[in-house]
């Protein structure tokens, strides 16, 4: 059986003479996924549908029968679940990855992501490595908190400026890269996102995944006397829900509760527009207790990224 390289306008693909996947309609397949992925997870997420508009849901069939569900595209594939009484998901996963190899670029990984718990040795025994950190999303309610800041702090909200392209930046980016570099320089954090060099911070991606009410409840402070950036919090959208893309102190101004007073303010002026603020926080982050001393409870722990390794 010879498989047939990937396209967005490809409806149905043969795994085997057994097995396929068709192209999903995103609503079903949400409601689909909601019920059927790993049911902790879902209970922690419980306004998620999974029904984003992505031309890469997929059915797996046996047959005419409908047995389960995936996202995958090019060096991708992820929300693999299974509708029972079917249970074979290693030998399907072993079909979608010789198709999705078939698909990829293998001078780049082969990546699936948050990888919850009952899925790990799935993905292991098929040839996927995990990668070293443990994340977990938390979240709590927003609500309104009295806010009291130091008189020695400039307390500002970020603003975003659109040039003819419809490209988005942050007007004082310099500024927040230089808070981001100190506050994250070195540390698992920067590790995990991959960035080591002052340019690495530059804020180029969240300004295209927020929104007026958003940017207006993220925080910049300064200090007062040197002008300088010394925290900041900058919100962004995550599947139609507030959360936090980044939050930082630099070293020197850490221990004055800045982080705590950040996300206060977030959490108040988002009440009554967003029912719940959410972050992601790394396993042994020292920020975990500030997250835990404010209400958040986390979610279900998960690998950040497994991966099939790219090939010289």
């Amino acid at each position: 059986m010879q498989l047939n390289n990937w396209s967005m306008d490809t409806i149905t693909y043969d795994l085997s003479k057994e097995y396929s996947i068709r192209m999903a309609e995103p609503e079903e397949w949400g409601l689909y996924c909601s019920v059927y992925y790993n049911m902790q997870y879902n209970g922690f997420f419980r306004e998620e549908s999974y029904a984003a508009s992505r031309r890469n849901s997929y059915w797996i069939y046996e047959g005419e029968n409908k047995i389960g569900g995936v996202r995958m595209a090019p060096n991708v594939i992820y929300h693999l679940f299974f509708i029972p009484p079917f249970n074979d998901a290693f030998k399907i996963l072993k079909l979608l990855k010789k198709i999705v190899i078939h698909w990829s670029d293998r001078s780049q990984p082969i990546k699936t992501f948050e990888v919850l718990p009952d899925q790990v040795q799935l993905f292991a025994r098929a040839g996927f490595w995990a990668d070293e950190f443990r994340c977990r999303w938390m979240q709590r309610p927003t609500d309104h908190f009295e806010v009291i800041w130091d008189d020695n702090l400039i307390i500002e909200s970020p603003q975003i400026e659109e040039n003819e392209t419809g490209a988005k930046r942050f007007i004082n980016e310099d500024d927040i890269a230089h808070c981001d570099y100190e506050s994250f320089k070195g540390g698992f954090e920067a590790v995990r996102r991959k960035k080591f060099s002052l340019e690495d911070f530059m804020p180029n991606e969240d300004p295209n995944y927020s929104n007026d009410i958003l940017v207006q409840a993220s925080t910049l402070i300064y200090d007062k006397n040197s002008g300088q950036l010394i925290a900041n919090c900058r919100l962004c959208l995550q599947d139609n829900m507030a959360a936090v893309y980044s939050i930082g102190v630099i070293p020197a101004h850490r221990g004055r509760g800045l982080a705590t007073l950040m996300l206060q303010r977030a959490l108040s002026m988002l009440k009554n527009k967003y029912s719940i603020l959410r972050l992601y926080v790394m396993e042994g982050n020292d920020a975990e207790s500030v997250y835990f001393n404010l209400g958040f409870v986390p979610g279900v722990q998960e690998i950040q990224n497994m991966y099939i390794p790219a090939q010289p």
